[in-house]
């Protein structure tokens, strides 16, 4: 049993890559919002673990700029992820249309064959690995479609191929070709413009500055690798949790069977999942939080997770409850970084268990005594979910 001491060292010592203090993410961020909530550490960023506090900094622009929003450098700019007013709502106004939750419904018949495609690829064996078989490749090849929006076949499956390794490997060389693959279909729509007013054809045209200039090359490209590197890995881990939870109670593929759990019961399930552990901020200027002074110039990490499990903003915080009603959670972030995709990525987890539950059922764990690992990083997921089920008949209802 891990001391208050051993948490205090931990958090000390925090590192937000470390797969062991991962382990106990929940226990030590407890500690850490009822004991240092604004918490500084040797090896990082301060660390901000209360509900109250996150939203604070993320109704805040002026003092804590998203400039500051990669824990990790980056060779390029995440715009409009690391952007701050006035540029970041001149670039959402150019893409919030394109992820409307309208906008995004237009894509279920296409997530629907995605789906169905992969489901045929394990559906009578009886088991599958859920992660790489299934949630990011149909992840991918939904993010892929949508914003490459191809025609020919084979380009088609080489920028699927491009997102899917990206989505599996999380290599750095995969992201180097996923910006080359990009930077080509940015070009091409430049040269030969679009025959319809897609995602690509949006971030070519789409002018800021009050209309005085359109993207750069390089802000062109940030904006197109952040519809990616916002939707893999999120994405997958909000499937991947849901599925554990399923595979962890039976009694929840009723409820997942019902068409309204898109509407009521999905937050609840991205609440406690929280895919989007975390994202950086940049702090501009001297100021404090809950009492605690921070510098002009330092970095501090929101931990959204630790929000969304807070006690003293969520009744019995640490368990699904769906006869809570509980506005507010963090999943999709707080303030004017919410979550680009979000409308996306609730009909894509809608589709996927909504295709996956018509064609298996009785959803358990493989190993129901092995350990399930979580990736501890700014996205939060199962790195491996080994299932086995039921085929549902063809005549089953």
């Amino acid at each position: 049993m891990t001391t208050p001491s051993e948490y205090e060292q931990m958090l000390e010592n925090f590192d937000m890559f470390d797969q062991d203090q991962g382990r106990h993410r929940w226990e030590l961020f407890a500690h850490a919002r009822q004991t240092c909530p604004v918490a500084r550490t040797q090896k990082g960023p301060v660390v901000i673990t209360r509900y109250a506090d996150i939203r604070y900094v993320l109704e805040h622009p002026e003092l804590f700029s998203s400039k500051g929003v990669a824990p990790e450098p980056t060779p390029m700019s995440l715009n409009p992820l690391d952007a701050d007013p006035p540029y970041q709502p001149q670039l959402r106004k150019i893409l919030n249309p394109l992820f409307s939750r309208t906008a995004s419904l237009k894509y279920v018949p296409q997530m629907e064959e995605v789906a169905n495609r992969l489901i045929d690829g394990f559906v009578d064996i009886g088991e599958v690995e859920l992660i790489m078989d299934f949630a990011a490749p149909f992840v991918a090849g939904v993010l892929a479609r949508i914003v490459y929006n191809e025609q020919d076949t084979a380009k088609m499956a080489r920028a699927i191929d491009a997102v899917t390794r990206v989505a599996i490997t999380g290599d750095p060389q995969t992201y180097m070709e996923l910006a080359m693959v990009g930077s080509e279909y940015l070009a091409d729509r430049l040269e030969n413009g679009s025959p319809e007013e897609d995602v690509l054809w949006s971030i070519t045209t789409g002018t800021v500055e009050d209309g005085a200039r359109t993207l750069t090359p390089e802000e062109r490209l940030g904006v197109l690798i952040v519809l990616f590197l916002g939707g893999l890995d999120t994405t997958r881990g909000a499937i991947g949790m849901i599925a554990h939870e399923l595979a962890k109670d039976p009694t929840l593929e009723a409820r997942l069977k019902d068409p309204a759990w898109h509407r009521q019961d999905m937050d609840e399930f991205l609440r406690v999942a929280s895919p989007v552990s975390c994202l950086g901020r940049l702090v501009t200027q001297d100021t404090e939080l809950n009492g605690v002074p921070l510098a002009k110039g330092e970095h501090i990490l929101i931990r959204f997770d630790s929000a969304n499990h807070d006690p003293e903003q969520f009744e019995d915080a640490e368990n699904l409850r769906f006869d809570l009603h509980r506005p507010g959670n963090a999943a999709f972030g707080l303030g004017i970084h919410r979550c680009l995709g979000a409308h996306l990525a609730r009909v894509q987890i809608g589709v996927a268990f909504d295709v996956l539950l018509k064609r298996i059922t009785n959803v358990r764990l493989a190993n129901p005594d092995q350990e399930i690992n979580y990736i501890f990083g700014i996205a939060r997921g199962p790195e491996e979910l080994r299932l086995t089920f039921d085929p549902v008949s063809p005549h089953q209802d």
